[in-house]
């Protein structure tokens, strides 16, 4: 059973101890205090500990200049341990791959088509994290 939380952007749903589906919603337009309520979920749901998403859409949705810093700023600090984002719509994907590209996040990123394969692909992350995370302990 998938243990929920509803916020004006975004539902968030915890799949997994450290996976977590972000459902963002169809609203006019996302603003940097929706960004930081993902990381402060992030931050809560996670405990310290890295954390693995699925994010979906419902829809384009239009993102400010200050949001994409918002957004830079909060997901470089080392909480996130790889994203999938599930997108159906080909513009969508296409903006977001710009986006990826011109900032650069410090942790693995992939888009899929479908959340099927997207969180396939974010089972395999967590397994490649856990296996670096214990041959770091090991030394």
């Amino acid at each position: 059973m998938k243990e929920q939380c509803d916020f004006p952007a975004f539902t968030a749903y915890l799949l997994e101890d450290d996976i977590l589906h972000i459902e963002i919603k169809q609203v006019d337009k996302l603003y940097p205090k929706d960004i930081e309520q993902v990381k402060d979920y992030f931050i809560e749901t996670g405990m310290g500990d890295k954390v693995f998403t699925l994010t979906t859409f419902q829809g384009f949705i239009p993102i400010g200049y200050e949001t994409m810093k918002a957004a830079v700023k909060y997901f470089k600090q080392n909480m996130i341990g790889a994203k999938a984002c599930a997108v159906e719509n080909l513009a969508l994907r296409m903006t977001m791959r710009l986006f990826i590209k011109f900032y650069k996040p410090n942790y693995p990123i992939a888009i899929f088509n479908t959340q099927h394969e997207a969180l396939a692909w974010l089972k395999e992350q967590k397994i490649k994290e856990k296996k670096k995370t214990t041959s770091l302990d090991a030394v």
